[in-house]
């Protein structure tokens, strides 16, 4: 039974009060539950991982910091007892590709499927709500999410996550295999448009047309999908912008409310429905090939996920 919260942005998601009030809804109200921090797709940077946790914390949460992405000091043993002692397992936007690689490099992917199999809450926003499923819609390619260019930057900037507003860039979205806990094919920040000039909703489109067969589900950058074991649930984060218009189609300059939507090809041809607000996991996501993505290796090369 996976229970979960993904949210479709990173930083500014999971600092959100409502995504705090939604995860520690899983538990009781004492004790607090144990979080696991994973936060390989920002490098283990400090700055994120207090923005993304600060909410828990406050409510007494004890934090445990998963650090796999220095080779030298990573301690193998320390990184499984975390994971095994979590109730909570938040992992941060950033960069899905290195994260996923990292993680099958050291033994973590395994030890997160484990840790999803004993019912343990997992999390996480933009790469973070990605990761869970079977593959992603991804800025994995986007060079300002590369080791040294976070490392230089060491900035909390959620800009940098999502890179609205900055000057035009030519990369191109990636789709990136994930852990398989959940199935189908996700893109956050569905209604963002992000550094390289590109709305994200259209590109998912295109990506998905390649491929028979697939479903796909695309979450806007103010919205999250919460799964408790066969039911799920649609949240707007309150107060937000999103895609959804007041007659439940779609619209493109973030004038609706935030929304979750259901994306499947059909002769070749794109179909989107906008997903129901609550109903049974199994209508809302289906086991499919994701295909792999012929450029990973190039961006594997200009990015190792090995130090």
């Amino acid at each position: 039974m996976v229970r979960g919260f993904f949210v479709g942005s990173g930083v500014a998601g999971l600092q959100h009060p409502s995504t705090t009030s939604h995860l520690l809804s899983f538990f009781p109200p004492s004790p607090p539950p144990t979080v696991a921090y994973l936060g390989t797709a920002t490098y283990d940077l400090p700055g994120p991982r207090l923005l993304q946790t600060k909410g828990l914390a406050a409510a007494g949460c004890r934090i445990l910091d998963v650090a796999v992405c220095a080779a030298a000091s990573y301690d193998a043993a320390a990184a499984r007892r975390a994971l095994e002692a979590a109730d909570i397992i938040i992992v941060s936007g950033g960069n899905t590709l290195h994260a996923y690689d990292r993680w099958c490099a050291t033994g973590v992917a395994a030890q997160l499927r484990a840790a999803a199999a004993r019912g343990a809450v997992l999390s996480g926003g933009s790469a973070g709500a990605i990761c869970w499923f079977d593959g992603g819609h991804s800025d994995s390619a986007d060079a300002d999410t590369y080791r040294g260019a976070m490392l230089a930057a060491d900035t909390e900037d959620e800009h940098k996550e999502h890179g609205e507003g900055d000057e035009r860039k030519p990369w191109s979205y990636l789709r990136v295999p994930c852990l398989g806990i959940l199935p189908g094919l996700v893109c956050p920040h569905a209604d963002a448009t992000q550094s390289n000039g590109v709305l994200r909703m259209e590109d998912f489109d295109e990506m998905m047309a390649r491929h028979e067969g697939e479903r796909g589900i695309a979450i806007d950058h103010w919205c999250a999908l919460k799964v408790d074991g066969e039911e799920y649930e649609v949240v707007p984060l309150p107060d937000k912008p999103g895609s959804e218009a007041a007659d439940g189609g779609w619209v493109a300059d973030r004038s609706g409310l935030p929304a979750v939507w259901i994306k499947e090809v059909v002769g070749g041809r794109v179909e989107t429905a906008l997903a129901p607000k609550r109903g049974k996991l199994a209508d809302l996501v289906r086991k499919g090939e994701i295909v792999q993505d012929p450029r990973l290796d190039a961006c594997r090369a200009e990015n190792p996920s090995d130090p």
